[in-house]
């Protein structure tokens, strides 16, 4: 009776905490014109986030009122999809990938190309959702690159980017057929079905394994406990952190080290041959992939704390663990086979990768890290309303963090720490590594490291830290939470009081200028109390309560990022995308030079298979530079991974550096014919075109967009 209680009186406070955000929210009580807006952006949305949400909401209260009424069965159900995730996964990935289900925002093209082949197809694509034009890496970057293998015939080498080769492997879990797409189980729907297939398999497939794979780690971590593992595989996977920046390369960086971890946990301490095969087997594929994914921003920190998480986790369980001799021959067919994947790749491929670290950016980078804030400790406060509030302030991607409570944690840490070792519970091992990875995390971020430490430790290539300690900080925040709910006399009473209040006074000592101009000041204090209540309910154990409101706090903040959609229409459903592919399969080796386009336009032809020069290169495009720029005037201009914007000038070729990884190319006329460039295509119109002297012939225009094929050629 009182769990029915408990779980019905938590279904209403989180009712009316949600009313008491939303009816601040109102535009009476906005204190300026500005922020007056939000309420309007946010309902402007419609169905596709502010309804979805709600519907969400009344689902979750549905839920919790379910199981106040009938706790037995609903923990019954709820065991029976635990026991059977797996095969349950299987079958849901299935039906998506046969639906042609994916979160890409790649349906920007069609606010580019309006016009479509196929209406019909167009109004199918769409199901629900936003999306989303910050999210260029995905479908202005890596999603062209990866449709355009297609026309490569999945080659390891590919020129539709450049004149010179450049090396799929290095493009970011681009689709390659070669053994070392063992390692990429994400790219196998491309390389055995398509494009189509690909996209869905890819994002359908990386979502249910970040799942699946997180609920495990936590099981590890919780010492089997389901229902704080599903909170914490809902803190890793609706993470904004995570949606936000879901493809292509920071998720699985993360994804593949709890993976790894997951791996070398029951690798020691599964009792039966068969889990010891598949440890095997999955640890070929996960520990190649987590080598291959080149993203050292992440990589060296994500790996060196799973690495000391394990450890300490099979010291906390060594009584469990099953090692035996013959285990070494299992370890050593990993290593022959990953090792042997790796090392094929290096001998063969060596010059390509030397190319790549000695790019002026990221190659050579040199972070020493530094200059992080007390606030950055925290959860961003803007986090929550990303999906819903487009800002001209920043990106909404560098502002997604993760959602935790790690400062409030690490103040209580000691006497968790203290309390568990008078038990003799050796968990207090995995706490002390995760505590520790913080304090190592936090001192680089707000104090940085020397010169020489940073590369002994190779955090000198780690320039975003601040997500690896948000994800450290969820792990340590589920952990801490599991132990004081499991953990009597931890806590006094005004303990319980005091933390949560100190925390938020804290909080609120953060809202400054740059918060106010996102966000009103009653809606931020709505969130800083909505963190507080959260902080006070696990302190108080209640843990239906803070489960629920964890779930309602992540499906506002990271459910509604990405939209919901099916097919690919919005690359493929144009007479612009056919009339491309239809001259690239003509004349393969034929150039296209896109001039007064942004990067992701000029990939939108990569993707339909032109070979593109002025598409994103991972690294320096040798060739092309040796005939525009011989004595390397500009070459730290453009020897970095660098989208391109091309226009066209009287003066001789130059490339100015406009960001890190974006460049200007000034482009004389004449090097048009030096270069051998068969089309251009461009929003320049005919006698503009005869004005800057180019001799071609206009043979193809849609939406303000102008194709020209050279004379001469």
């Amino acid at each position: 009776m009182k769990t029915r209680i408990r779980a019905v009186a938590g279904a209403g406070a989180i009712l009316l905490i949600v009313g008491i955000i939303m009816a601040s929210a109102h535009p009476e009580w906005m204190p300026s014109p500005e922020s007056a807006g939000l309420i309007n952006r946010l309902l402007r949305k419609g169905w596709s986030l502010i309804d979805l949400y709600a519907n969400l909401l009344l689902i979750l209260s549905f839920l919790i009122l379910l199981f106040a009424c009938f706790p037995r069965r609903f923990s019954a159900a709820a065991g029976f999809i635990v026991k059977y995730r797996w095969p349950a996964a299987a079958v849901l990935f299935a039906c998506c990938v046969l639906l042609r289900l994916h979160g890409s925002s790649m349906a920007m093209y069609d606010s580019i190309f309006p016009t479509h082949s196929d209406e019909a197809a167009a109004e199918q694509y769409y199901i629900w959702g936003q999306i989303r034009n910050y999210r260029t890496d995905e479908y202005g970057v890596s999603m062209p690159a990866y449709f355009s293998q297609s026309y490569n015939d999945y080659r390891m080498q590919s020129t539709r980017m450049s004149l010179s080769p450049t090396n799929m492997v290095l493009d970011y879990y681009a689709p390659v057929r070669d053994i070392t797409a063992i390692g990429k189980p994400f790219t196998w729907g491309y390389l055995l079905f398509g494009n189509e297939v690909g996209v869905s398999w890819y994002w359908c497939g990386m979502t249910i394994l970040m799942f699946l794979i997180s609920f495990e780690m936590f099981m590890i971590l919780t010492r089997g406990c389901k229902a704080v593992s599903a909170a914490g595989m809902l803190l890793v996977g609706l993470s904004p952190a995570v949606q936000w920046w879901f493809l292509p390369h920071i998720p699985i960086v993360y994804l593949y080290a709890m993976d790894l971890f997951v791996i070398g946990y029951y690798f020691f301490t599964a009792r039966s041959a068969w889990m010891k095969w598949l440890t095997v087997l999955t640890a070929v594929i996960a520990g190649t992939g987590f080598v291959l994914s080149f993203f050292p921003s992440c990589q060296v920190t994500a790996g060196l704390a799973a690495a000391a998480l394990l450890a300490a986790c099979l010291v906390r369980d060594r009584d469990r663990i099953t090692f035996k001799a013959k285990d070494w021959y299992r370890i050593g067919i990993v290593v022959v086979i990953a090792g042997g994947i790796l090392g094929r790749f290096l001998l063969l491929w060596k010059d390509d990768l030397h190319m790549l670290l000695s790019t002026v950016y990221p190659g050579a980078r040199m972070e020493t890290g530094g200059g992080s804030r007390l606030s950055d400790l925290f959860t961003d406060l803007r986090t929550l309303f990303l999906p819903y509030h487009d800002s001209n302030i920043l990106n909404n991607c560098e502002m997604a963090t993760w959602i935790h409570l790690a400062p409030a944690f690490c103040l209580l840490f000691p006497q968790i720490y203290l309390s568990l070792r008078k038990k003799k519970d050796r968990n207090r091992l995995v706490g002390a590594i995760l505590f520790l990875s913080l304090l190592v995390e936090i001192d680089y971020m707000c104090f940085g490291f020397s010169e020489t430490m940073a590369r002994l430790t190779l955090f000198r290539y780690a320039n975003r830290m601040k997500l690896t300690y948000g994800w450290t900080a969820v792990l340590f925040t589920v952990w801490s939470a599991d132990v004081i709910w499991k953990t009597p006399g931890i806590l006094k009473k005004w303990e319980i009081i005091a933390v949560p209040a100190i925390y938020g006074i804290i909080y609120c000592s953060f809202i400054d200028e740059s918060l106010l101009q996102y966000l009103p000041r009653i809606i931020l204090l709505a969130e800083i109390l909505l963190f507080v209540l959260l902080l006070f309910a696990i302190l108080c154990k209640q843990k239906i309560f803070s489960i629920c409101l964890t779930t309602l706090i992540l499906c506002g903040a990271g459910l509604t990022v990405n939209p919901l959609s099916r097919g690919i229409s919005p690359i493929t459903n144009h007479p612009v995308s056919e009339f491309i592919s239809s001259k690239a399969l003509e004349e393969p080796d034929g150039l296209w030079l896109p001039v007064g386009t942004p990067f992701f336009v000029n990939n939108f032809l990569l993707a339909n298979g032109a070979r593109v020069i002025g598409a994103t290169n991972f690294y320096m495009d040798t060739e092309r530079w040796k005939l525009l720029d011989p004595n390397g005037v500009y070459a730290d201009s453009y020897n970095r991974y660098s989208n391109q914007i091309i226009y066209f000038t009287e003066e001789e070729t130059s490339v100015e550096l406009e960001w890190a990884d974006s460049i200007r190319i000034m482009l004389n006329p004449d090097d048009l014919y030096r270069l051998g460039i068969r089309y251009i295509f461009t929003p320049i119109g005919p006698d503009e075109m005869a004005e800057w002297g180019i001799r071609a012939a206009q043979v193809f225009t849609q939406d303000s967009y102008y194709i020209y094929q050279l004379d001469g050629q």
